[in-house]
């Protein structure tokens, strides 16, 4: 199965390419939230973005179990305001905070965020200790899991408990579309796989730069994908940040895939570490950094833009 997907992956970055565009991505603004504290939590390890149309809200959630609410305000291109306006510790059902160990938070999107309605939201996190994705309400509290690609549910299958998924989006056709952050025992430890809800797969090879993993995932207007990869392989080696276009029509029957790069920012000290992204209108998106809690980083907020080929 391995060997035959990876001949179809071959084909695929050899076929000659088509005369469309590539789509545009530029970087337009930075600002870095300060890591105040809201309703007793502090802001800081942000891990996963989502924004909600209707509610005007944008939802932020820490690898640590907590979320956060902002109001954002642009102008034009740049971020003039982003103000945190609530916190919580995420819950189960009951209402009882998320134990330790099974808390990280790491992928965040949202359902009815855009259909005219308000109070209707529901945000949907991927977890990464203890493998799930769940349903939450607005203020935290969860609703129900979705049950996960049969894969994905076997937490022995992952290469270590901080390689599992980190990121989930939703796409109207194939449902909620997931991916461990490094590909899954047994499998080239360069070739991802995207797994999704509706019993589809998809794999293409890894941004070339060792151990860049899936961090985060973004369904666009146009039905296809933005992937965020990130790497990092030590201190004396750069960190490298990859924002890619996977377009389904481009993937073989086989669900071998290529993935664009759009934007690639690597440096030593200066990308900083981001893990979450959404579209907030039009052409515009943002991704957030995890400050890690070090003093010496921030938790940075980019505003770019993709303009996608029509």
């Amino acid at each position: 199965m391995v060997i035959a997907l990876l001949a179809s992956l071959l084909l695929v970055v050899l076929a000659p390419a088509g005369s469309a565009a590539a789509p545009q991505l530029e970087i337009r603004d930075t600002v870095a939230i300060p890591p105040l504290t809201v309703d007793g939590i502090q802001i800081s390890e942000l891990s996963g973005l989502a924004w909600d149309q209707d509610e005007q809200l944008l939802y932020a959630i820490s690898d640590k179990g907590s979320l956060f609410h902002f109001k954002l305000s642009l102008k034009g291109n740049r971020i003039a305001a982003v103000d945190p306006v609530y916190a919580a510790k995420l819950t189960d059902k009951g209402g009882e905070p998320v134990k330790k160990g099974r808390r990280d938070s790491e992928g965040l999107t949202v359902m009815n965020a855009d259909n005219g309605k308000r109070g209707d939201t529901q945000l949907v996190i991927a977890f990464e200790g203890v493998p799930r994705i769940i349903r939450f309400t607005p203020q935290g509290r969860a609703i129900s899991n979705i049950e996960l690609p049969a894969a994905l549910q076997d937490r022995r299958a992952y290469q270590h408990g901080n390689d599992a998924l980190e990121s989930v989006t939703f796409h109207r056709r194939y449902g909620f579309i997931t991916a461990p952050e490094m590909p899954l025992k047994g499998q080239p430890q360069n070739l991802h796989t995207l797994y999704s809800t509706k019993g589809k797969r998809w794999s293409f090879m890894a941004h070339p730069a060792k151990n860049s993993g899936i961090s985060g995932l973004e369904t666009l207007p146009d039905g296809n994908l933005l992937v965020m990869e990130r790497a990092w392989s030590g201190i004396f080696n750069p960190l490298v940040v990859s924002l890619r276009y996977l377009d389904f029509k481009q993937c073989s029957k086989d669900g071998a895939c290529t993935a664009q790069d759009l934007k690639v920012l690597s440096s030593h000290l200066l990308v900083d570490n981001f893990e979450g992204l959404t579209h907030i209108q039009g052409n515009q998106y943002l991704m957030v950094s995890d400050d890690g809690n070090e003093e010496l980083l921030r938790t940075a907020l980019t505003l770019f833009t993709l303009d996608l080929v029509k």
